[in-house]
């Protein structure tokens, strides 16, 4: 086993565990055979399976692209950007999302890993206010307008995921951002 580890390989270890089994199914052994090192390792390095989730989570997710951009002076393109954006996350993040949204309610443990969801949805209420601020949004919390935003997306998205999406499904960035703004544009 090597001394020093690559905590990277230990975090996608981590994920992919968690998506396949749960948390309940989560195993440090299992994590640290995928990843080639010693479970001891693990525990010296983050004392509980809780915070090993926990640290995988939040780095993995931490480079997901979903509204990682400033706010520019046009509205549309910029609330575009933020559903291409998501939904190119979901594609690469969608089952770890998904997986982590389904544990939580059954192992509140798994609350700090759940906020590493924060941080996107708080940069798209950003853009909004941005938007809001020049009047191109009309007023109102961002954060509601946030999720009114992504929630469809996200529903779709988890459809699809699930396969209970119709088979021609093709979410259209400019449309729903289109029908978003006639309700809250200003």
């Amino acid at each position: 086993m090597p001394k020093s580890i690559d905590v990277e390989s230990v975090y996608v270890a981590t994920t992919q565990v968690f998506c396949e089994r749960g948390f309940g199914g989560t195993t440090t052994k299992e994590i640290a055979d995928r990843a080639g090192i010693n479970e001891v390792t693990l525990f010296r390095r983050f004392g509980t399976k809780v915070a090993l989730v926990e640290a995988a989570i939040t780095e993995i997710l931490s480079k997901a692209p979903f509204a990682q951009f400033p706010p520019t002076d046009d509205v549309r393109q910029d609330l575009v950007n933020v559903v291409r954006s998501f939904l190119e996350t979901h594609g690469e993040f969608g089952g770890l999302v998904m997986t982590l949204i389904a544990q939580v309610t059954h192992y509140p443990e798994l609350q700090g890993a759940a906020r590493a969801l924060i941080p996107n949805m708080q940069a798209v209420a950003g853009i909004i206010a941005s938007h809001q601020e020049k009047g191109r949004i009309r007023e109102g919390n961002p954060d509601q307008f946030a999720l009114k935003l992504i929630a469809p997306l996200a529903v779709a998205g988890f459809m699809e995921v699930a396969k209970l999406a119709p088979e021609e499904f093709d979410f259209d960035a400019d449309d729903h951002v289109e029908l978003f703004l006639k309700g809250h544009g200003a």
